[in-house]
């Protein structure tokens, strides 16, 4: 199996549906007064994903600088209003204990998109 299906094994993220977001651009800026305001925030907003694809997502890891700043369950998800052609989630966040910190630097490596399947 390649390292990243096998990256949260003896987790609860273990074969779960997952949508890796990166959020580096706006995870340092989320406090600014421009800025989101939260790492909630960051996350949950203006993906460019199939509505049918987000809607079978577990959790939502949000990662910024390769490195678990938070997990979510996504409850719904909408078309933004905002952005349209975009999706945000509603959600919870979860219990992410010895997750957060973790380096998934490979999650990302070499790929420009900001999102990632897993599972």
């Amino acid at each position: 199996m390649p390292a990243i299906q096998t990256m949260f094994k003896d987790t609860f993220l273990e074969g779960k549906k997952i949508m890796a977001v990166n959020i580096t651009k706006s995870y340092p800026k989320r406090h600014d007064s421009e800025g989101r305001g939260s790492t909630y925030e960051c996350a949950r907003k203006y993906w460019k994903v199939s509505k049918k694809r987000a809607e079978s997502i577990q959790y939502v890891v949000a990662v910024s600088d390769g490195v678990i700043v938070a997990i979510y369950k996504p409850v719904k998800w909408n078309e933004s209003k905002d952005m349209p052609g975009r999706l945000e989630f509603e959600g919870e966040k979860v219990r992410e204990g010895q997750l957060v910190g973790m380096d998934v630097t490979s999650i990302f490596a070499g790929h420009s998109n900001p999102v990632k399947y897993i599972g």
